[in-house]
């Protein structure tokens, strides 16, 4: 795929980032409460003998629907409006990484890049933070991209039906290898009480045949760049027209 992109194109990352999230607990009280008043004084200016009897029962039962709807359109826009200040940035002739701390990472076609790309299953592990809000029967695609010391890593979360076209073997593109958190997450009923966290990847995994995929996974959880599913396909059909990969 020949790419005719002459200005550089931002994706935002990490869209659900811990400000936004904060504020979206804090709306979600807000509204909470807004609502139910809301709902009972309507209720009151509607009837003829003051407040009903139901209005407590009803304007509980409206309150949190009606605030979860709320708050869901809010969540859209502010994901939109509010970024994290960390994106991966399109340019002609490769990528580059912006963080707010962080020191910039660019790879382009003058450099050796070399890629690493795997996903694995939402589903038999012990989940935590951001993968807990992720439904169960998704997946995540990871690729990791590499230039002698620099090194950058991209990711998402995609439905089973949104990935396949990505993990068809004969389509063409990258291949993602899958790996099996049940090789190193601990699911006993001991590790569950104690909660989610991450594991330590055994020596045996490591050495293993899937032991590169495991050594990026494991930096995913520090370097990481989550993107929406539809930023990660541009982010891919990118690098595969400008990098060659």
């Amino acid at each position: 795929m020949a790419s005719t992109q002459t200005t550089p194109i931002v994706l935002h990352a990490d869209q659900e980032h811990a400000g936004l999230r904060t504020a979206v607990f804090i709306l979600l009280f807000v509204t909470l409460v807004a609502a139910f008043f809301g709902i009972q004084a309507l209720l009151t200016a509607l009837s003829d003998a003051g407040t009903p009897d139901y209005a407590f029962v009803a304007s509980c039962g409206g309150a949190l629907p009606l605030a979860l709807g709320l708050v869901w359109l809010a969540e859209k826009v502010m994901k939109q409006r509010w970024p994290s200040g960390r994106a991966i940035v399109l340019t002609p002739d490769g990528v580059q990484t912006k963080a707010a701390e962080d020191s910039l990472v660019t790879l382009s076609q003058k450099s050796e890049v070399e890629s690493v790309a795997w996903y694995f299953a939402m589903r038999g592990w012990q989940r935590g933070g951001r993968e807990r809000r992720v439904p169960r029967t998704w997946l995540c695609l990871a690729v990791e991209l590499k230039a002698g010391k620099k090194r950058i890593t991209i990711y998402t979360y995609l439905s089973p039906l949104q990935a396949r076209s990505w993990l068809d073997v004969d389509n063409g593109r990258l291949q993602f290898h899958k790996i099996s958190p049940k090789d190193v997450y601990d699911n006993s009923i001991r590790s569950r009480m104690k909660g989610p966290s991450r594991p330590d990847i055994p020596a045996a995994v490591l050495t293993g045949a899937d032991g590169k995929y495991w050594l990026a996974e494991r930096r995913r959880w520090t370097e990481g760049f989550e993107l929406p599913p539809n930023a990660f396909e541009q982010f891919l059909d990118h690098i595969q027209a400008t990098l060659k990969l």
